[in-house]
């Protein structure tokens, strides 16, 4: 156990990750760099398997973190035991560390799963549940759930990232003294060009433009987008969809673009274009914290969005945003994109109103919070 001493001590951290992609790489390389420049000792223990090559790119740029690689596979599978055993000599060659830290399913399971002769307090970040998925199956969220429910005593503490996701991890039966909320943070780099971003999205001066950025999947429901663009431009002709991001419906979105009111842009960089942007559009089904709605409050743009994890946490209804149930229709998003398209005054207000927000959404704090929580959980190993 560690003593008030040693408690201001620097931490040993091992981030652990199977998925490079999406928000969990983005919030582990965060987190990892601002670890390291509070003065702790970070290694990342990553998968080649799925790593996109952004992350690769900005891992290596970090001199003062240590990186190792381990073979991991999303699927479950026999695999899995040998990327326990693999795991161990790593933490067991490079350790001892004070914290072990898994982000996502597969990694949060792999470190639970280690022997308590590896040292280290086990903190596991989901990132979404397997079991937020609306579209799981009901024999297939039992099993999620029972594995979630029989590995949570094995760790020190989960942090969740909203209190979407806290509320969840309780109603899974996972006791809410192993559950810590720390909300995800962002920056945007750089000075915020509008003229730049308007420019590169082909907008013209009188343009509302108003943006999805995120994979074009079930989970994000693109289509739904398409078509509440499509319903608002009839009555708004200046709003002009953009879809940022890729994915297997594209083509089916694509085909939806009858009025021609969305530009499909593919993958681009999104905090980049966020300033060119008048509203922010999130349609997904579900979520845990997504990144593009912080960005949307760093770049002050308003939001409309479906009640998603992260929503309480970064929209205030009425103040900074709209929020619409999950199960809307593209007629009921269409209704507050109207509203936002043809009120320049509104979409002031609300801009001015992320921004305030923003300030309590960094990644200084979210990191802030995560070493406290590796503290207690030293303190009581």
């Amino acid at each position: 156990m560690r003593t008030s001493d040693t408690m201001q001590q620097p931490l040993r951290i091992a981030l652990v990750l199977e998925t490079s992609g999406g928000g969990s790489g983005r919030h582990a390389l965060d987190l990892a760099e601002g670890l390291a420049l509070s003065g702790h000792d970070v290694t990342v223990i990553w998968s080649p398997v799925r790593a996109q090559e952004d992350f690769q790119t900005r891992l290596l740029a970090m001199p003062t973190i240590k990186n190792l690689q381990l073979t991991m596979h999303r699927a479950v599978g026999l695999a899995d035991a040998s990327s326990l055993r693999a795991l161990k000599s790593l933490l067991k060659a490079h350790g001892p560390f004070d914290v072990i830290h898994g982000h996502s399913s597969k990694a949060g399971a792999l470190i639970r799963l280690l022997p308590r002769s590896i040292p280290g307090a086990r903190i596991y970040t989901p990132h979404a549940f397997r079991t937020m998925d609306p579209d799981m199956g009901g024999r297939a969220r039992r099993v999620y759930g029972m594995i979630e429910r029989i590995l949570a005593p094995r760790g020190d503490q989960i942090i969740t990232v909203s209190s979407a996701e806290y509320q969840h991890a309780v109603g899974l039966g996972i006791n809410a003294r192993k559950l810590t909320t720390v909300v995800n943070g962002a920056t945007l780099h750089g000075e915020a060009d509008r003229a730049a971003a308007r420019a590169f999205m082909e907008l013209g001066p009188d343009d509302v433009a108003v943006g999805f950025i995120g994979r074009l999947d079930a989970q994000k429901a693109p289509l739904r987008f398409v078509e509440a663009v499509s319903l608002a431009a009839k009555q708004a002709p200046h709003l002009r969809g953009l879809v940022i991001g890729d994915g297997s419906l594209r083509a089916h979105a694509e085909a939806l673009n009858t009025a021609d009111a969305v530009r499909f842009l593919g993958w681009q960089d999104g905090p980049a274009l966020f300033p060119g942007l008048d509203v922010f559009c999130m349609t997904s089904h579900y979520e845990a914290m997504p990144y593009t709605l912080l960005e949307a409050l760093h770049a002050g743009v308003p939001i409309v969005t479906t009640s998603v994890g992260g929503v309480e946490e970064t929209v205030n209804e009425g103040v900074n945003g709209f929020v619409l149930p999950t199960d809307s229709t593209a007629a009921e998003i269409a209704e507050p994109l109207i509203k936002l398209a043809t009120d320049a005054g509104q979409r002031d207000a609300f801009g001015a109103e992320a921004q305030r927000m923003a300030m309590t959404r960094t990644v200084q704090v979210m990191v802030e919070d995560t070493i406290r929580v590796y503290q207690t959980a030293c303190a009581q190993g």
